[in-house]
């Protein structure tokens, strides 16, 4: 046992240590013996190329980046390796239009040999601010037997599902129940909220307990959001702060610092708020010093920095778990907008339920653009 230990210890010593590259990257820049020469060659759309020399081929291989999205753009990531070229991503773009942070894992059977990690935008300007490169290996791990999919730790950062990390854009989460909770979607992708955007639900009746979990990311520090149950204010919301390790800490031209990338945030909801029927939730921005809000109430909800969220889901509490008939996003300053809607259907529970069940019908808003300009 101490062999193997001793083996795993040595293994993992021999993988390089995490990279983090500025863009543009310095000409004298001291680079490792697994990365070669980064050049920009001149092509229709900005690309820069990263060759990489596997370390090991059992490695994967973590590429975080933190980038601008350009409106109605695209940003494609390619792999040229011995096997050809792949396309890993065609578009890293999560249709938000704001700086962003996005992370790619690159299998051993795709890393097979030497090869070139290849990114491409469509600008005349990458709008890459920083890419990080680490190294990860396999090891065991204990780990829930409801949890499917293969789990990833970074050395700084918090453990992902590798579905997360494909590439691709992000499946929208179902509805489902549990026992006598419901887990209710607001929205299906990353979606911009300062101008002010409003999230319903229609409610068979009113939960025992009920919390709000998003992703946010834009938002200033020393800002909160202030959280409006149908047009009352509820509450407030601080995303948590990564560690002060975390290579999205990026400092602009005047040396202020922000993080580019998503905080975690969560709020436990007043259900004295909510009400059987449509129920809205809205967000706005507060400045921590100040205590004044941007907007005074929820029809005013908005930061004048851009924000976004993602990943919002409203969790219910029952004694019998309920029909959750429809949730509804709409604009609040664009009320001749036609709202975005999503209709499904959770399932009632059985005598004995043995865990999560998904709804048995889902209509997911289609809230993303399709890029105009095509690679």
């Amino acid at each position: 046992m101490l062999l193997i230990l001793a083996m795993l210890s040595a293994r993992a010593a021999d993988l390089p240590p995490p990279l983090t590259l500025d863009i543009p990257i310095p000409a004298n820049l001291a680079l490792p013996t697994w990365l070669g020469e980064p050049t920009t060659p001149a092509t229709t759309f900005a690309t820069l190329d990263l060759p990489i020399f596997t370390p090991d081929p059992e490695a994967s291989l973590l590429v975080t980046v933190y980038f601008q999205e350009k409106q109605d753009g695209f940003m494609r990531i390619s792999w040229q390796g011995t096997q050809g070229a792949q396309v890993l991503s065609d578009n890293f773009y999560e249709n938000i239009g704001m700086a962003n942070q996005r992370s790619l894992l690159i299998s051993p059977s795709t890393l097979i040999g030497d090869g070139t990690l290849i990114f491409q935008c469509s600008d005349a300007t990458l709008g890459i601010e920083r890419i990080k490169l680490e190294w990860l290996e396999n090891k065991e791990s204990l780990v829930s037997p409801q949890l499917q999919d293969l789990l990833v730790t970074p050395s700084v950062g918090p453990t992902q599902a590798s579905l997360t990390l494909n590439g691709q854009p992000a499946p929208a989460e179902p509805g489902a129940w549990q026992n006598e909770l419901v887990t209710v979607p607001l929205i299906d992708s990353a979606l911009r909220i300062e101008e002010g955007v409003e999230f319903s639900v229609d409610l068979d009746k009113v939960p025992s307990s009920a919390r709000l979990a998003f992703q946010e990311a834009g938002l200033p520090f020393g800002q909160h959001l202030v959280v409006w149950i149908n047009q009352q204010r509820a509450g407030t919301i601080t995303p948590s702060v990564p560690d002060l390790l975390d290579s999205g800490f990026i400092s602009d031209a005047t040396s202020a610092t922000n993080y580019v990338g998503w905080r975690d945030g969560s709020y436990y909801v007043p259900v004295s708020l909510l009400k059987q029927g449509i129920n809205t939730v809205q967000f706005s921005g507060e400045s921590e010093t100040a205590g004044t809000s941007v907007g005074s109430s929820a029809s005013d909800a908005g930061s004048q920095a851009p924000v976004a969220i993602k990943g919002l889901v409203l969790q219910l509490d029952y004694t019998t778990a309920p029909t959750i008939t429809s949730t509804t996003t709409s604009s609040a300053t664009s009320p001749t907008t036609a709202p975005v809607t999503s209709d499904f259907l959770l399932p009632q529970p059985s005598l004995e339920p043995t865990g999560p069940i998904e709804p048995t019908s889902t209509e997911t808003p289609s809230t993303t653009t399709t890029p105009t300009t095509t690679p």
